[in-house]
């Protein structure tokens, strides 16, 4: 009886909801589905670049230099500057912040299907619904901040693009949307460009020449800031005067183009592919994770969209790319393999509507080579069911051990998390971190050097006494080690978990695989959280 009483009241929400009422719950749909890992981690953080942007909102550096003007600042800049205002913790503040940007995304799928595609209010809400317990979209909002700002102005500048009326106010909007664009991320901006530069091309070759020259006039601006950025003021990267670099990782750029790389020779923190089938199973097995359980409802639904065509097949180049000329490739393939949850969601959703309309019979795909595949009702409800299931799992489930999450796959983890209850290090972890850092803070002098590794960086830069020196590395201890007896250092410290921690349970934390070299001894420790010092004898 409650449950027919609550569907009835389901149905009459959805009947009487308007285009304003719907946009406004769609937000806070968002926001309070991004809100629950907050508060399950409070006052932990989540998120690895999470700790990195509690550190710039910190250090108040909006840009590392003049040139920094011209790079992807803009999310930098709007917390430093709230944070300036409202003078409260970086942490605190990223964990309302992570919430309100994801908001504004399963808002911007709302806006984007109501304006772009012409859907109903009930179907725009489906779509923000869905969207909103994605594991990609969810990833995207754990720690990739300026990702996820990017994404929320490229969906609603992406349909101003594709019907654009040239009066002042559109003009002046979408100027001001593609300028905004640039300065948030280089991904999104470049989804942006190649839409106007295929819609240019399509637009000229079919006729419709002045309309063409319009739209990429009211662009070029935008364009032309980001060559700026790229060709003349390249992107400056935060690093604190006491950290040095040890460049112990390697990511070439063929040619000099440094958003191309060849994967077959990268080693950093993410990528490490010794072989081309190396690289494909980690390609598939991301793929598969993030999308083949729900490809099904993509493929029933797909239909034709200008926007939605040029969208899709810019994120499918860059996904897919990697397998094609692994040699000479598009940089970060699981970036825009993260992105492509967008439009997939459009066409997912169209899927579902046409499975709804049909009752108890299968709907086969339009296309016809794929006309093999179809979807029935009952396997319509178990993909969405198992879609808030997953996406909940996700959120809300923590690491079995402080390690072992439901998604702690071997060829994913790299790029997935197996949950969202995580950062660099274990949530458990966290106070023994920092409770470290305060014993380095009295005990280290200005002779002595810290060997930080990756998962520690930006919780030393956070921490640690910025007269205290930091040797930053990813994989080689050695190369750091090298640095630090060159300069003198003496004595040398590094910062790690427990030996004896990893020798009980006979495992490693997280992603990094690292043991404590020899030559180091125990100092000091708080929980499972050391520090040991350079000893040669």
């Amino acid at each position: 009886m409650l449950a027919t009483s609550n569907l009835h009241w389901l149905k009459r929400f959805l009947t009487n909801l308007s285009d304003r009422r719907a946009f406004l719950f769609s937000l806070a749909l968002g926001f309070v589905i991004r809100l629950i890992p907050e508060v399950l981690s409070f006052p932990n953080p989540i998120g690895f670049d999470t700790v990195y942007y509690a550190a710039r909102i910190k250090s108040g550096v909006v840009w590392s230099g003049w040139t920094g003007i011209f790079s992807m600042w803009l999310f930098d800049g709007i917390l430093i500057s709230v944070d300036k205002i409202v003078q409260m913790n970086p942490f605190l503040l990223l964990k309302l912040s992570a919430p309100l940007l994801y908001a504004l995304n399963v808002c911007g799928i709302y806006h984007f299907s109501r304006k772009a595609l012409n859907s109903s209010v009930k179907t725009a809400l489906l779509a923000a619904f869905f969207f909103a317990f994605q594991l990609a979209s969810l990833r995207l909002s754990w720690d990739l901040q300026r990702n996820l700002l990017g994404s929320a102005v490229l969906l609603f500048t992406l349909p101003m693009v594709g019907r654009v009326s040239f009066s002042k106010r559109n003009i002046a909007v979408l100027l001001m949307l593609s300028s905004l664009l640039v300065l948030s991320h280089m991904l999104t901006s470049a989804v942006l460009f190649a839409v106007v530069l295929t819609t240019f091309i399509d637009g000229w070759l079919k006729g419709e020449r002045l309309r063409a020259l319009k739209l990429s006039a009211v662009v070029l601006p935008a364009f032309a800031l980001l060559l700026t950025s790229i060709l003349v003021f390249p992107t400056t990267f935060y690093i604190p005067e006491n950290v040095t670099v040890s460049d112990d990782v390697i990511h070439h750029s063929p040619v000099g183009l440094f958003f191309m790389v060849d994967y077959l020779g990268v080693s950093d923190a993410v990528q490490n592919y010794p072989s081309y089938p190396y690289l494909v199973l980690h390609v598939l097995s991301l793929f598969s994770v993030l999308y083949l359980w729900w490809l099904p409802l993509v493929v029933v639904g797909f239909f034709r969209n200008r926007i939605l065509d040029r969208w899709t097949l810019v994120l499918l180049f860059g996904s897919f790319n990697a397998l094609i000329t692994p040699f000479f490739a598009l940089d970060l393939w699981n970036r825009w393999m993260f992105m492509l949850v967008y439009p997939f969601t459009f066409y997912a959703v169209k899927g579902i509507e046409k499975v709804s309309t049909l009752g108890s019979k299968s709907v086969a795909s339009d296309i016809n080579w794929l006309g093999w595949m179809k979807v029935s009702r009952r396997a319509m409800l178990g993909i969405i069911s198992l879609t808030i299931v997953l996406g909940s799992i996700f959120l809300a489930v923590p690491p079995f051990f402080d390690r072992y999450g439901v998604f702690a796959i071997p060829t994913v983890s790299s790029y997935l998390p197996s949950t969202m209850l995580y950062n660099t290090v274990p949530l458990r972890d966290v106070n023994s971190t920092i409770k470290v850092m305060e014993w380095l803070n009295e005990h280290m002098s200005n002779r002595s050097s810290l060997l930080v590794h990756h998962a520690f960086l930006w919780w030393g830069v956070f921490y640690l006494d910025k007269r205290h020196s930091m040797i930053y590395f990813v994989k080689d201890t050695k190369k750091a080690l090298n640095i630090a007896l060159n300069r003198g250092s003496d004595p040398i410290y590094l910062l790690w978990w427990n030996e004896d921690y990893f020798t009980w349970q006979n495992q490693t934390i997280g992603w990094y695989g690292l043991t404590v070299p020899k030559h180091f001894i125990y100092t000091f420790s708080n929980d499972r959280i050391s520090v040991y010092r350079y000893s040669p004898n």
